[in-house]
Order: structure tokens, then sequence, then C-alpha cells
């Protein structure tokens, strides 16, 4: 006997549950018991962590930055001192000694501004740096926001898959339990042996597994979406179409990846910050030029000193150099870890490319995979109904009708599972170009109208049993008391 479930543990099957990377965007409903994507989203990126963490680093770099840029200014200094000290300016000439000790009171201060004129061009370098760190910053945040859409949006995918599969799963066995009475009556009847019961009893729990697998999967996928957003789904989920701006194909999907991934436009300005960090160090090699105004006054007895003044407005040149080498180094160091950050935008750029055609190779598996599988659900419909005939001729066994049947909706479920598959692929590749989150809002995603299903893509039928609604009402021979239910026109 062929396993009714086949199918289900087939490899396209596998490959369709098995996208634990694949993305599917939709737009805002109006239904108020009902959640979008959207929401799920902006939810996850208002109470996910790492985005937390992103902003919080971002707002670092930011006060980084206005501490380098306060360099460009003045330092203004002062100080004073006030109380009470002793002084002995006792000194000799030969034999004449001039006593001048004793107790006075204190009184000193002193103002400076400081402006450096010349440090290599340190301080601008140290600027341009901070820029850098910041911007790569705000990359970073777009480039934990297109993961945290992707993770949160694959959640979001995954609750609404097996849902859709439990009610398709709830339906499947519905319709498989009304062959039960009719294999009690055709054995009390002696029409089939008690075997054709026993495998079709088999077939049924089966699909149980099949059920339980799904209904596991539903609960890791309630679990990941409650991680990403911090609650439950809020009502249905819905799953309008989406007309997006796909590349046409992978060449261009890389072209533009390379263009505005946030990874690379981040890489891109850590390497602008690690050239101006290098050129920090060398700024080392240079003298120091600051000038300084500044003024100072003491009050104190004249027996001890009398009183002090000194203003002054001076240039000052200072230059040091390590003899042990430190500051060539530290420039050798930071051009080390300049080459570091160009070999990790090459590392970057590979892995995107190699994360689009990967996704682009799926995207085109998945599609050659639905397409078969719409033909294998052609033929299986096709099938079906040649046994409901041929059943209805005594041609063939109550339990080769349900095993058609069976194979019919196990063809279903596959094809269930790819139709997500299929959508997802697209929004893979999307998610491997850095662009998922900009495509999700309204103004870039146009909501269109559900198409007609082509002839190639039949529906699952419901199946009525007048089987056990009208036992004692079939064809007269070996299958006598079964009528099965009328051929769909």
């Amino acid at each position: 006997m062929m396993p009714l479930y086949k199918n289900i543990t087939s490899i396209p099957y596998i490959i369709a549950l098995g996208l634990s990377s694949a993305i599917f965007t939709l737009s805002p409903v109006s239904s108020a018991s009902a959640e979008s994507v959207i929401e799920a989203v902006e939810a996850s990126l208002a109470n996910h962590p790492r985005h937390e963490i992103a902003i919080l680093q971002i707002e670092q770099a930011e006060q980084d930055r206005k501490e380098q840029r306060a360099a460009f200014f003045p330092t203004l200094r002062g100080g004073a001192t006030v109380g009470r000290i002793y002084g002995d300016n006792a000194t000799s000439r030969g034999l004449n000694v001039t006593r001048g000790s004793g107790y006075s009171w204190l009184g000193e201060g002193n103002i400076a501004l400081t402006q450096n004129l010349f440090n290599g061009l340190g301080t601008i370098n140290k600027n341009r740096a901070a820029d850098g760190r910041e911007a790569a910053a705000n990359y970073s945040k777009e480039d934990v926001r297109e993961m945290l859409a992707s993770e949160t949006v694959l959640a979001y995918m995954d609750v609404m898959r097996t849902r859709e599969s439990l009610a398709f799963l709830e339906k499947q066995k519905e319709a498989l339990s009304k062959y039960e009475p009719q294999f009690s009556v055709l054995v009390e009847q002696g029409a089939v042996d008690s075997t054709d019961q026993t495998q079709a009893r088999d077939a049924l729990a089966d699909l149980q597994a099949v059920q339980s697998e799904i209904e596991s999967q539903n609960k890791s996928a309630l679990a990941r979406y409650r991680m990403m957003t911090g609650r439950a789904p809020i009502g249905e989920l819905m799953q309008p179409n989406l007309m997006l701006n796909m590349p046409e194909d992978v060449d261009m999907a890389i072209g533009w990846a390379l263009q505005n991934h946030p990874q690379i436009l981040a890489a891109g300005e850590n390497i602008h910050a690690a050239w101006h960090d290098s050129l920090v160090e060398r700024s080392a090699f240079f003298p120091k030029i600051d000038s300084e105004l500044s003024y100072y006054k003491k009050e104190q007895e004249d027996i001890i000193g009398g009183e002090v003044t000194d203003a002054r407005a001076v240039v000052k040149l200072n230059w040091a150099l390590s003899t042990g080498g430190v500051e060539a180094a530290k420039f050798r160091k930071s051009r080390k870890l300049y080459q570091e950050s160009l070999a990790q935008r090459k590392d970057n750029e590979l892995t995107i490319m190699n994360n689009i055609r990967e996704a682009w190779i799926t995207k085109d598996k998945i599609a050659d995979q639905h397409a078969i599988t719409t033909r294998r659900l052609n033929l299986a419909k096709a099938l079906m109904n040649t046994r409901r005939d041929q059943f209805e001729g005594g041609k063939v066994s109550l339990l080769q009708l349900m095993q058609a049947h069976s194979q019919y909706y196990a063809l279903g479920l596959e094809k269930l599972q790819l139709d997500y598959a299929q959508h997802n692929s697209d929004y893979m590749v999307l998610s491997a170009m850095g662009a998922l989150y900009s495509r999700l809002t309204p103004q870039v995603a146009a909501i269109e109208d559900v198409p007609a299903l082509k002839d190639d893509e039949p529906e699952i039928e419901d199946f009525c049993d007048h089987q056990q609604e009208h036992p004692h009402k079939g064809k007269s021979g070996k299958h006598a008391g079964a009528e099965l239910c009328p051929k769909s026109e």
C-alpha cells in the first residue's frame, strides 16, 4: 500500500516548512480585531532590546562627536588661593643681613584662555573620525532594524502558516473520518476485509501525527512572535497581496545591495573613521602650537614679597617624541586597523552577494516546486474523480478511493506550504538586499486585488459525504450501501 502521507514528508514539503529565513510583508488592515505585519514589526522595534542597544550606541557616538568638536574652541582655566602664610626672605651680603620674615594674609588668583593653533591636524582628524563612527552607528541601527523586521515577519508568517495548516488538516480529518462508518458497514456485510478498515485507521493515525507536528510548529511560532514583539498576536493575522519593486535578476539585486545595504554603508563609514584615526596618530610627530592669554595676581605683605601681577599674551610651542618609538608604533597599529576595516567591508560584500545568490536560487527552486506540485494536484484531482467513478462501477475498493482522497488533500497541504514559500522567497531576496523594512511601508508597497484562481491552480474541494448520510443508497454489487459524493462539475 502506498503511504497516504508520502507527499507530506517529501523534500518540497520539508523545504517549505524549513524556510527559517523566509520573509513576507503585509500592509495594515482596517479591522480592529486584526494585526498587520507592520504593526508587529513596529511593536518589535519599540520593545526589543537589540533596537534599544543600537539607539544607545548612536547616542554614544553623538556625544563622542560633540566631545571631539569641543577641541576647536578655546580652553578656559582659572584658580584662586586664599589663606594665611609665613615667609622668610632673609638674605645676607657679606657682613650685612636683611631680615624679611613674617606672617601675612595671602590672596592669589589666575585665569588663562588657551587656543590650539596647530597640532598636526589632529583635532580635525579626530572630528572626522567621530563623524564617521556616528554615521556607522546610524547604519548599524538600520541593519538591526532590518534583522528585527526579518525575524518578526518570519514569526508572523509562521503563525499564519501553521494556523491555516491546522485548519486545513482539521478539514481533511473531518472528511476522511466519514469513511470509518462506511468501512464498518462494508465489513459487517462481508464486502471488504477488515484489513482495509485497519489501513484506513492507520491513515487517520498518520494524519494525527502530521497534525501534532504542525501544532508543535505553531507553538514555536507563537513563542518566537512573543519574543520579538513582547506579546501574543492580536486577533487574526491578515495576508493581503503587495506589489513591491523587486529586482529583475540577481545581478540587479547585487548591484543595488552593494550600493545601499546598511552593513556595507556602515563598513564604509568605519573605513573613513579608521583612516582619520591613523592621521590622528601621525599628528603626534608634529609640534603643538598654542596661544595663551593669561592674568595672574598675588596679594601678600611686603615683608615677604609684596604684590605680584603677571599678564601675558603668548604663543607656546611644545614638541615631545618618545625615544622608544611609541608614536611610530601607534601609527603603524592605526594603519593596520585601517587595512582591517577595508578587509571587513570586502568580507561583508562577499557575504551579502552570496546571501542574495542563495536567496535567488531558493526563489527559483520554490517556483519550480510550486509549479510541479500544482500539476500533481491537478493529476490527483483527476485521479480522485476517476476513482469515484470506478468505485461507483465496482472496479476499485473503498480503501483505494480513500487513498486517492487522502493523496489529494496531502498535495493540497503541500501546496499550501509552497504558497507561503513562494511568497516568502521574494522577501528572502529583499531581506538579503537589506531592503525589507523600507518596503513594508504602505507608501512603497501598493495593495493589489487578490487575483482570480488560474486554471492550473485548483482549489481544494469541500467533499460532502453521502456515504454516511445515506448508507443504504449505493450501487448494487460488492459496494452496496455506499453512495459517493457527486463529482464536482
